[in-house]
């Protein structure tokens, strides 16, 4: 075989190279490149990555336009370095997938490096199989690239100096100070811990009230981490970068950055490959025997541009696996009565008091919530706690409220509202009204008491159950609120893994919102953290559970982290940045409920809100008609321009300008805020095309001074002190 005829065969695109030196005797051609001191190398136009054995698994990857090297140091396998005994490869839409097998101890590995012939990343994914006698325990199982560095005082040395990593989506944490970026130099991710208040560490078994409660009476406190783990990362020096993502729907992973020491000098940056971070992902951190497990893929792409065109890049990727604003996205405007209702905020859980519910939770307390919704322009009513039988029992209480059916036919009829409900799942609820068999069982047999096992078959099916009933009489939204994982459970009849724990867990509410979509497709539900539910944490993986599966529809939207209580606060504190850098990052739609009883007469909180979050809820009556007002007449200029903010494409100017496009016409509307005391006038450049704006057409702007200059535009637009002004881009003619 000569080495175009290898070429041919095995790789079959010109945009991609395999470079060879072919040994003596040998029938194996890859096996030959791959021990060959040249190596083996699969390249396209972004990225060269050249594996040698000799006798680890050398891994040199180099980005072709700079130079720079992203890798260049043997494959780091902490569980050992695999002997890799079989090499084959596979084509499917112009991209090459190498797959390397082989055996370190009794773990076999199985190693794929795919490469697009013209797309500008590659990707790596490692299955894990226990071919011994024994269970295999990985708790800190960890491979990846490494990257060899200097470290000159605070710096490394080398053309990397220049570059920061960012944390994607969560750039800024919900609750971040104003002074809270997660951006770290080299030095930092190779030196320092990571300190975050995004997550929980839920190694440590806690019943799920005792977590809430911790986290309301004293707050998130930041964590040291001493990996830095992410949905993904981006790598930039302002004007180039790469992208560096985890994906995987079998298993709650992140991309992580950590270190490993190579010698005197030099320290290694290790990247992508598995890790198993907090335990997770659980079936990866420990492999029966003939068990197996397959990682999730990291994908490193190559871009032009900062941090925002990063973010950009990371949600393109997004969209292409089917993480994206559905076309058509049009969720209801909510009203939602807890604010205007007394019963929620009666003290020592009077909320769940049958005599103050029968008082203060009524049908006519309903209907006039419902004629504010009509007033503030809002489409459905939102009902949270007090509608069913007992707290989130999901049982509609009939002798209270009448018929369901009734009730949703008298909300259409004469409000011109559909019905939306809050349906907390096991981790939040009153368990009285489930049987007691359903309780999550400990290590002796026992009952944890009144802690519902949300894992188990026969939560899933009586939850499913009730749900069914309301989608069946007129409720066209559920609030998966109470998503909190409570704790293992070890009863053998629940129809789960023995020990069950967390991954079951954030699975079976995946799977209670797909079996709810099956049944009924026009149900829109959201979905708050499958482990954390109701807190600012964020510790399972965005995605995860997002999208179509071969088990139906998951969820729709994804719960802003609890900025509902104080949201005004929230934007002033810097919380809320956190939802602009979500929005750059992610399309998958984002709800919120807030309260308008914080906003002011610019109904500034608001406009954010209805910026940040496509599906938007509001509820409570401001004590001053003049602000109560403003944000009826805001809701007014939002539902005519809804399309732009529940399915419209979003970017940002800065974290206080956003622009959205029109999802089907070249329009545009810009969200101008100012988060400060003093009137401020805001100059910035738009150019249409920038924008996927038509490039051909001339375009008005209104709210805003517009001088064009060459193919784009100045703008220039006053906002009032903590205000907001609405700029609308339409074509001329």
């Amino acid at each position: 075989m000569t080495r175009n005829d290898f070429l041919k065969t095995a790789w079959g695109a010109p945009a991609l190279a395999v470079r060879s030196l072919h040994a003596q005797g040998s029938s194996d051609p890859l096996r030959s490149a791959l021990e060959s001191s040249a190596g083996l190398a699969l390249a396209n136009q972004a990225f060269e990555l050249t594996l040698g054995a000799r006798p680890a698994l050398e891994a040199r990857l180099a980005h072709k336009p700079s130079g720079l090297l992203l890798a260049d140091a043997p494959y780091s396998y902490s569980f050992g370095a695999p002997r890799f005994e079989r090499l084959s490869t596979a084509r499917e839409d112009e991209a090459t997938t190498l797959v390397l097998e082989g055996l370190a101890g009794p773990i076999a590995v199985e190693h794929h490096f795919k490469i697009p012939a013209r797309r500008p990343w590659i990707e790596e994914s490692v299955t894990l199989s226990n071919r011994g006698s024994y269970p295999a325990a990985l708790p800190e199982g960890r491979c990846g690239f490494v990257l060899p560095l200097v470290l000159e005082g605070d710096r490394v040395s080398g053309p990397l100096a220049r570059f920061r990593f960012t944390a994607v989506p969560y750039r800024r944490e919900p609750r971040g100070n104003t002074r809270q970026y997660a951006d770290y130099t080299i030095a930092e991710v190779l030196t320092r811990p990571r300190v975050s208040g995004l997550r929980n560490d839920l190694r440590v078994e806690r019943h799920a009230s005792i977590v809430l409660s911790s986290i309301y009476s004293t707050g998130v406190i930041p964590t040291e981490y001493s990996g830095y783990a992410s949905e993904g990362w981006v790598l930039t020096d302002g004007s180039s970068g790469f992208v560096v993502s985890k994906y995987n729907q079998d298993g709650m992973e992140g991309a992580v950055l950590d270190r490993l020491p190579l010698d005197a000098r030099r320290i290694g940056l290790r990247w992508g490959g598995l890790a198993i971070f907090q335990g997770d992902p659980e079936h990866g951190a420990r492999l029966e025997p003939g068990e197996s497990f397959t990682f999730g893929v990291t994908r490193i792409t190559a871009y032009q541009g900062g941090v925002e065109e990063g973010f950009l890049a990371f949600r393109s990727e997004m969209e292409e696996r089917g993480q994206g604003c559905p076309a058509g996205f049009n969720p209801p405007v909510h009203w939602n009565e807890l604010y205007d209702n007394k019963l929620w905020w009666l003290p020592n859980n009077g909320q769940d008091n049958p005599e103050q519910r029968k008082k203060l939770y009524t049908l006519p307390d309903m209907q006039a919530e419902a004629a504010k919704a009509r007033d503030y322009h809002c489409e459905a009513l939102y009902m949270d706690p007090g509608w069913d039988t007992s707290f989130a029992s999901k049982m509609w209480d009939e002798p209270r409220l009448g018929k369901l059916s009734d009730f949703t036919r008298m909300l259409r009829r004469d409000y011109g509202l559909s019905l939306s409900l809050h349906t907390p799942m096991a981790g939040w609820c009153n368990p009285s009204s489930y049987d007691r068999s359903i309780d999550r069982m400990l290590p002796d047999g026992s009952r944890a008491e009144r802690s519902l096992c949300g894992m188990s078959r026969q939560y899933v099916d009586e939850t499913f159950r009730r749900l069914d009933a309301l989608a069946s009489s007129g409720a066209r939204f559920f609030m998966f609120d109470g998503t909190i994982y409570a704790g293992p459970c070890w009863d053998p009849s629940h129809g789960h893994p023995v020990p069950a724990r967390r991954d079951e867990h954030a699975r079976a509410m995946n799977r209670l919102a797909r079996m709810v979509h099956r049944k009924h497709p026009e149900v829109l539900i959201e979905m708050h953290d499958q482990l954390l539910g109701g807190t600012t944490l964020r510790h399972v993986p965005t995605y995860y559970g997002y999208g179509d599966s071969p088990e139906g529809r998951g969820f729709d939207t994804v719960w802003a982290f609890e900025l509902m209580w104080d949201p005004m606060t929230d934007l002033a504190g810097g919380h809320s940045i956190a939802l602009y850098y979500y929005n750059l990052a992610y399309s998958l739609p984002l709800y919120i409920h807030i309260d308008l009883r914080t906003d002011n007469e610019q109904a500034l909180m608001l406009w954010w809100n209805a910026s940040t979050c496509r599906h938007l809820g509001v509820g409570g009556t401001h004590k001053d008609p003049r602000v109560a007002q403003a944000q009826k007449e805001a809701l007014a200029t939002y539902r005519r321009l809804k399309p732009f903010f529940a399915a419209g494409v979003f970017f940002g100017i800065d974290e206080q300008t956003h622009v959205h496009r029109h999802p089907a016409e070249s329009r545009a509307v810009i969200n101008c805020f100012n988060l400060s005391r003093d009137p401020v006038r805001r100059s910035f450049r738009f150019d249409p095309a920038r924008y996927g704006l038509d490039r051909s057409r001339g375009y008005r702007a209104t709210g805003g001074a517009a001088r064009r200059t060459g193919e784009g535009y100045d703008l220039e637009v006053a906002v009032a002190p903590w205000g907001h002004t609405l700029v609308e881009i339409d074509p001329e003619g």
